[in-house]
């Protein structure tokens, strides 16, 4: 049994809890607005004059709204080398796949339907997909062949060349008179933190607001042997993962996670510091404790040294059935390819199969709909480019959120997350942002949700509807 929540909750710093901004919507009820469609490639760069790639895009425009008044989303997610598709036409664009809305997937070929839940009712959006992944590319040299890509397979040169396609897809579309906002997935969490600061900094664009969605902060934790905020962060949504599937000792309800949480910050950090001087009857109860919590036999849990990996557990939470999680979504059960692999053997079929699920309708999506053809392949998730990207860079950390913040007072920030996300754990990125956000004035500008699901949990009804909700209520706030 999934979580029973009623009503969104967004939690701001400094403010306390059960922060109401918008109640779920009938949005089965309501009509999408009259909005035009355009998909098309932009030519950017690191040097605007000089463009040296050519970014594919879609963008989505309200017919008849006024620009100073219109906001507009640019929308990315992550890998990297992700394309925009995964939100696009999962979560925030005006199509959506036709799914049992239970984070299940859909069997190929899947359909597309009008999303009730499109962020188009209170923005416009930009989807964008960077170098190297869907139809974008590099532009041809004075040689005639495409320009080496490797500048911008990595932190920095990637934050460059979104930022300068922000830039020109403004000039261009005369929209610089709008409010602006940026929201990224996963990795694209990463570019959301970085360009909010990076983009008042150096590029002219002040950000109204900012949404990261099961963001991977770039966060400087020591090896998994020894620190404590890793394995503290990820207790909650293990335990929450075995509450779902009946395996904890704890209710599957947001109230028993929020206990869980406390004991984390508490008991659970202190017995790991401690586990070298406790004595043997209480290291046993410790390790029977964490067990239960999370589904896991205590004796695996003792050989982890109380600190069970996101593999580990996901192979051995349903071991006894044959079945493995996925990482990206616990609640999410498939048998297991590969038994004899003390932890996952195999990449998750979020990663595997949901490209493919989402491919086919897109395609023709495009080709149909509205009127775009490429001889190219469109790449859903580039392994390639996530392989050679170069991760040398302290950008995209929590701290460059904290920084814009700050600096900004026009900037809000909304993080949200799935529970039962092992890849992405919820309470990492509320601690992380927690130490980060240090000015009083950016804390309470600074808004926190979590729903049933996991790294997708827009792939839920509910959730979906639920997000959208306090999206728009975000968006639509006071400044």
């Amino acid at each position: 049994m999934a979580f029973s929540i009623t009503c969104t909750r967004l939690l701001a710093l400094g403010l306390g809890l059960a922060l109401l901004l918008a109640d779920v919507p009938d949005a089965l009820a309501q009509t999408l607005p009259d909005y035009s469609a355009r998909a098309g490639m932009l030519n950017s760069g690191k040097d605007p004059e000089r463009p040296d790639a050519e970014i594919f895009h879609v963008s989505y425009t309200l017919k008849g709204a006024d620009p100073a008044k219109r906001p507009v989303t640019f929308v990315f997610n992550g890998g990297p080398g992700g394309a925009s598709i995964y939100l696009h036409l999962s979560a925030i664009g005006p199509k959506t796949i036709v799914t049992a809305g239970d984070g299940s997937f859909p069997s190929a070929p899947a359909r597309l339907q009008d999303n009730p839940d499109s962020w188009i009712r209170f923005t416009d959006l930009v989807f964008i997909d960077p170098v190297g992944t869907g139809y974008s590319r590099m532009l041809p040299g004075p040689d005639g062949k495409p320009r080496d890509a490797k500048p911008y397979y990595g932190v920095a040169g990637d934050l460059e060349l979104i930022a300068g396609f922000i830039r020109q897809w403004l000039t261009v579309n005369q929209r610089w008179s709008s409010p602006k906002a940026i929201a990224g997935e996963s990795y694209g969490g990463l570019r959301v933190a970085a360009l909010s600061r990076i983009l008042a900094e150096q590029y002219g664009v002040n950000l109204n607001r900012a949404v990261l969605i099961s963001p991977a902060l770039k966060v400087g934790l020591a090896e998994p042997g020894y620190g404590l905020v890793a394995p503290m962060t990820l207790l909650p949504t293990q335990a929450a993962i075995a509450a779902y599937h009946g395996m904890s000792t704890i209710r599957d309800d947001p109230a028993a996670i929020k206990a869980v949480e406390d004991y984390a910050m508490d008991g659970f950090l202190t017995g790991l510091a401690r586990l070298g001087r406790a004595s043997a009857d209480e290291q046993k109860a410790f390790y029977a404790k964490v067990g239960g919590l999370i589904g896991i036999d205590p004796v695996i849990v003792e050989r982890q040294g109380g600190r069970v990996s996101e593999t580990i557990f996901g192979a051995s939470l349903l071991a006894s059935r044959g079945k493995v999680i996925d990482t990206y979504d616990g609640t999410q059960a498939s048998d297991n390819p590969t038994p004899q692999e003390q932890g996952l053997g195999v990449l998750d079929r979020s990663l595997t199969v949901l490209g493919g699920v989402l491919l086919a309708p897109f395609m023709d999506y495009v080709r149909k709909d509205l009127g775009y053809t490429s001889n190219r392949p469109y790449i859903p998730l580039n392994l390639e480019v996530n392989m050679a990207w170069d991760r040398n860079s302290r950008l995209g950390g929590p701290e460059d959120l904290g920084i814009a913040l700050a600096q900004n007072t026009d900037l809000k920030a909304l993080v949200v997350h799935g529970y039962h996300d092992l890849t992405t754990n919820y309470l990492l990125s509320r601690y992380v942002l927690e130490q980060a956000t240090r000015a009083p004035a950016a804390r309470k500008r600074l808004y926190f949700g979590t729903y049933p699901g996991g790294h997708m949990f827009y792939l839920r009804t509910k959730s979906r509807a639920e997000m959208a909700a306090d999206v728009r209520g975000f968006f639509e706030s006071a400044p």
